[in-house]
Parts: structure tokens; C-alpha cells; sequence
């Protein structure tokens, strides 16, 4: 911070007196401002010079005293008077009460400019809080430091080195803030879209902006300061937008070589990383903490929806429904597949909570079409690849096929590749026999029975469930289900396990049916 000494020892104005003072001119000055209202105790801000012709004041000597009194309450770093304008000379109880208040009162000649001395003040005062901040230390600090560890948290962290300076941003995927103080998110709360860029409340200035990155915003960025600091705000918001890019590039770098990383790996039988150490070890690069048991989830997704957001649904289910850190789970884009590999327990109930996570993003985006294929819990890195690839196979088929399933586990998946291992015949002879009474109403009716038996069965016959499933009227359900007990299916005995019947319905209809 610059001193009123200082100021006047480098030539910022040409010609001066110090008339009272002259043993306080140690003072700092923060902010320079033009004092010409009558109303001036609502104007005068702390530690600011101030300049003046004293046009309210002119010979009015009281009031001349009343403002010395508002400028030592203030802190002012001094007034500077240009005379022979509204006053020849100030009055000598003037200069004695400004010396008694320690107060520096400096007289300018009649030519001076004072628009010009304003701006040359100005200057100053802006290259001494750069220079006092060590601008360009900072500068290459704060580069450093995100160059090797790319957040915008490490961002916000860095407004600690600069005086009188907020920061806030907010990423508009997710509507996660990162702040420096709770000011200035009480602040963001109160103006998050102000109809200008800069927003006065009391004393303080927010200035609020996009951030964006090939026409799309990529952050908000707010910045907020008292009302004398406003030239520090331009200043770093410019750089702060600037560095924000720098830090979205260097993550979407970085999940790019992650993201090529983990699609070699787990779209590769022969991995490279055959052990757990291995995996763990070379994961460290990525920032990765992998721990074992490993938990993958691959995520088919059509229809309409953003790809980011949809990302963002699912992540923050999995870390939710799975209890679990973020920095736990990893995810790869991967065509029409996203697959997300999960650091979790043998604890965790996956089965109830990829139910949840499944129903979660249905209901947060509705319009798409979804899959989702998961493992068990896996041991061993060599095991990872081997799995992908019978989940990705799975679903795949699921969605070109129209498999009626919409969860695939594991087990599922493994059960439909071993039945697949049998022939067309094998599989026929097996399922017609227990389900052939159901193939022949339906073909004379054209009753969907072999669907709602096989529904009846999944909703652990339930007729609410089973018939909002189907989009139907209970008593329809109920009417389709007392044609197939009619046909000899006790669908109601509680001594049968239906397991055959289930089998037969489940090999008919996503094996045999859709291979018509």
C-alpha cells in the first residue's frame, strides 16, 4: 500500500503546499476521490485523498469544520484543496485544527487538473497493489500449481494472497460453488444474475460474469471488493477467467489420457496389469486410489439428454446410494456405453443400490431409453477385462435385440451366455413343453399371456405392480391370469418355486423370441 509521502515525493503533482500536516504524511492511501457535494459524510470513504475545490464548504467556516471532524472519523490519508477557485486561502482555524487532528491538508495551484491528478493518482495506486502482491510471483504460482494439480478449488484457495479480494465460482453442470468467504456467497445468493455485470450493495462491488469456452459456459465467475478497490476488479476478473479456462483444459486433458487409460485396460483381454499392484501403482498417475474390491457399471443410454448432465446424475447417485467418496469411482465414455468403475465393500447391497441409482436417473431425465448391465464384486485386475466384455456384450444385445429387461447383474449375464451355449433345439425342448399351453392361446387370441406370466412372476405376483408394469387395468391383469390358471398354471400355489416356469419364460423370451 502506497503512502500520501510517498506519493507526493514522485511527482504525481507538479506543484503543492503542505499547509497542515506536514509530521502525518505517513498515512496510507488506498483510494483517491473527487469531494465536490454538499452532502459529503455520505461520499467520504476510509483511508482515501481527497480531492477538492471546496465547493460546498466555499467561506463557510463551520461546515469546513465539520468536515475535518468526518475526515479524521473516516481515516482519511489527506485533502487536497485547489485553490482560488471557490476559496483564496484557507482559513488559519482551519490549518490549526487539522494539524490538532493530525489531518494533512495540501493546497494545489489554480492551473492544476484535477481530472488529471485523479487519474495519475489512480495509476499509482493500482501499480502499488500489484507490485504489493507480487504480481507476477503470483502469477506463475498460481499457474504452477494447477498446471500439476488442475481445480478450481486451488483456484479459489489462491485470493488468499490478494488484499480486499473475493472470489466465487460455480460450475453450471453440477451448481457446486467454490468460494473464499461467506460473504461473497451470501452475496452470489442475493445477485446471482444481476442484470449488469457489476452490482453496487452498501459498500462493497460484486462483479458477476460468464465463463466460456468455445461458445459454451463453462463457469460462473463472481469477484467482489469494496466499493474503493473497484479498479482491482476488472484487473483480476479478466485473469481469473483466464486461469479458470486454463483450468478446464488441463482437466479435460487429463481425463482424456485417463479415459484412453482405463478403455485399454478394461476393453483388453490380454491387460497389461495382470496383478492388483500393478493397477494400483500405475493408477496413482491418474490421481486414481484403486482399491479392491472393483464394482463396474456400464450404463447404455439413448433418447434425449445431455451427455455431461447425465454423467453428472449417475456419479452423484453411485456416490450416494453406495456411500462412498467421489474420488472413489472413475468413468469412461465409450460409444453409445458409459462405464463407471467404483471402489466398494463386500459389505455394500449393490443389488438394492443399482435399483435405486437406476430409478434416480429415469427420474431426473426422463426421456431416454436405459440399460444397465453391473458385476459382482471383483477381486482380481486380471478379472476386470474379461467381465467388461461379457456386460458390454449383454447389453448391447439388450438394445438391439429389445431384450425385456432393463438391470442386468453379472449372474444374469452369465446364465444367458450358458444357455446360449446350448442349441436352438435344446433350448425349444426344454421350454416348449411347460410353456407350449400359453404359445397356442396366445396364437388363437392374441393375449399376451406369456408376457404378463413372466412380469407376474418378476413383481412377486403382485397385481398393483404387476399391472402398472404393463400399462394395465388390475382387473385386465386379472383376467389374463385366471385364463392362465385355467390352462393348468398354478400361479397361486404357495408349495411351488416356479423356477422351471420362470426358466422357460425367461429362455423364450430373450433367447428364442427375439431370434424369430
Amino acid at each position: 500500500m502506497i503512502t500520501l509521502d510517498k506519493l507526493l515525493n514522485i511527482n504525481v503533482i507538479e506543484s503543492f503546499e503542505i499547509i497542515a500536516g506536514k509530521d502525518h504524511l505517513n498515512r496510507t492511501v488506498s483510494s483517491v476521490s473527487v469531494l465536490e457535494t454538499p452532502e459529503f459524510e455520505k461520499y467520504v470513504i476510509e483511508n482515501s485523498l481527497i480531492l477538492t475545490t471546496l465547493y460546498p464548504i466555499k467561506q463557510d467556516i463551520s461546515l469546513f469544520e465539520k468536515l475535518l471532524h468526518i475526515l479524521d472519523e473516516k481515516k482519511v490519508s489527506g485533502i487536497m484543496v485547489k485553490i482560488h477557485r471557490y476559496v483564496d486561502e484557507i482559513p488559519k482555524s482551519i490549518i490549526a485544527l487539522a494539524d490538532q487532528l493530525h489531518l494533512p491538508i495540501i493546497t494545489l495551484n489554480y492551473d492544476a487538473n484535477l481530472s488529471t491528478i485523479f487519474n495519475a493518482i489512480l495509476s499509482e495506486l493500482q501499480g502499488s497493489e500489484f507490485s504489493k502482491s507480487n504480481f507476477a510471483s503470483f502469477y506463475s504460482d498460481m499457474l504452477r500449481t494447477i498446471g500439476s494439480e488442475p481445480s478450481i478449488g486451488k483456484l479459489v484457495e489462491s485470493v488468499k494472497r490478494i488484499d480486499d479480494l473475493d472470489i466465487l465460482i460455480q460450475s453450471p453442470l453440477d451448481d457446486k460453488l467454490y468460494y473464499s468467504s461467506d460473504l461473497i456467497a451470501s452475496y452470489y445468493a442475493k445477485y446471482q444474475h444481476p442484470a449488469n455485470t457489476l452490482v453496487k450493495d452498501n459498500n462493497h462491488l460484486l462483479y458477476v460474469t460468464n465463463v466460456e469456452y468455445q461458445d459454451e459456459v463453462i463457469y460462473r465467475l463472481a469477484l467482489l471488493t469494496g466499493e474503493e478497490k473497484r479498479y482491482i476488479l476488472y484487473n483480476y476478473a479478466e485473469i481469473y477467467k483466464m486461469v479458470s479456462i486454463f483450468v478446464y483444459q488441463k482437466k479435460r486433458e487429463n481425463f482424456m489420457r485417463q479415459n484412453q487409460f482405463l478403455l485399454g485396460f478394461v476393453s483388453n483381454i490380454t491387460s497389461n496389469y495382470n496383478t492388483n499392484e500393478e493397477l494400483m501403482e500405475v493408477s496413482k498417475f491418474y490421481n486414481w486410489d484403486v482399491q479392491f474390491p472393483l464394482f463396474l457399471l456400464l450404463f447404455s443410454i439413448s433418447g434425449k439428454h445431455k451427455e455431461e448432465q447425465s454423467v453428472h446424475v449417475i456419479l452423484r447417485s453411485i456416490v450416494e446410494q453406495l456411500k462412498i467418496n467421489q474420488k472413489n469411482v472413475r468413468y469412461i465414455f465409450m460409444d453409445a456405453f458409459i462405464l463407471f468403475i467404483v471402489n466398494t465393500s463386500y459389505e455394500a447391497n449393490n443389488a438394492a443400490a443399482v435399483e435405486k441409482i437406476y430409478d434416480r436417473v429415469k427420474n431426473e431425465i426422463p426421456d431416454i431409453t436405459l440399460k444397465l448391465a453391473y458385476s459382482n464384486p471383483i477381486d482380481q485386475a486380471h478379472e476386470i477385462p474379461k467381465v467388461f466384455a461379457i456386460l458390454s456384450k449383454t447389453v448391447n444385445n439388450a438394445k438391439v435385440r429389445m431384450i425385456d429387461l432393463d438391470i442386468f447383474n453379472e449372474n444374469h449375464v452369465r446364465l444367458m451366455t450358458l444357455l446360449k451355449t446350448l442349441s436352438y433345439d435344446d433350448l425349444r425342448s426344454f421350454s416348449h413343453p411347460i410353456i407350449g399351453k400359453l404359445l397356442e392361446y396366445e396364437q388363437k387370441t392374441n393375449l399376451p399371456l406369456i408376457n404378463t406370466l413372466y412380469k407376474y412372476i418378476q413383481c412377486r405376483f403382485s397385481i398393483k405392480n404387476t399391472a402398472e408394469s404393463l400399462f394395465i387395468h388390475p382387473n385386465s391383469l386379472k383376467y389374463r391370469l385366471s385364463v392362465i390358471e385355467k390352462l393348468g398354471y398354478r400361479i397361486n400355489n404357495h408349495r411351488s418355486h416356479f423356477f422351471d416356469l420362470y426358466l422357460a419364460l425367461y429362455v423364450h423370451i430373450n433367447l428364442m423370441e427375439n431370434d424369430k
